[in-house]
């Protein structure tokens, strides 16, 4: 199936659609530190993402007191497991 994808939108229907055509995407990201946490600017979004740490993280680096903020790992786990 190299160069297919198949995507279900009812059970009963397979469609296909060709991935053959060349697809580039370059990132474009810049981070600022601040306050011990660091603020992403990603590409065209226009709020920068905030990264901290939380729960366990947070005891492990000896981070300050603070409201809790998910870290880069926090947003990977999500961005994979959507």
């Amino acid at each position: 199936m190299s160069g297919t994808q198949e995507r279900v939108t009812n059970p009963d229907e397979v469609r296909r659609i060709d991935m053959t055509e060349d697809f580039e995407y370059v990132s474009h990201a810049r981070l600022e530190f601040h306050d011990g946490y660091r603020r992403a600017f990603l590409g065209e979004v226009p709020d920068p993402v905030t990264y901290g740490v939380q729960g366990k993280l947070r005891e492990y680096y000896g981070a300050k007191e603070g409201p809790p903020i998910a870290s880069t790992l926090d947003h990977i786990v999500a961005a994979v497991a959507g």
